[in-house]
């Protein structure tokens, strides 16, 4: 099983900080998230969140990659604003 952790938003959208998935590939865990987290598929269908496998960013291209029982996927959603100086 590989370790989905979320950050932000995203847990309060989930409700809890992470879970365990039994899917051998990134599309296919994103879609397992699409079905059971609505306001999650919103997000993931607008593309307003960063993924990281084992810290390191993937793009969408990448979305198809095969995953290892280990691998840890964080996904965090895309933060705009800040002080103006």
């Amino acid at each position: 099983m590989v370790k989905v952790r979320f950050f932000g938003s995203l847990r309060a959208v989930v409700g809890r900080d992470s879970l365990d998935l039994d899917v051998t590939r990134l599309d296919e865990l994103l879609k397992v998230l699409r079905e059971k987290y609505s306001e999650l598929a919103k997000l993931i269908d607008s593309e307003g969140f960063l993924i990281l496998v084992n810290e390191r960013p993937i793009t969408k291209r990448e979305f198809n990659m095969v995953l290892d029982r280990e691998d840890c996927i964080d996904i965090l959603p895309i933060v705009s604003g800040g002080v103006q100086p």
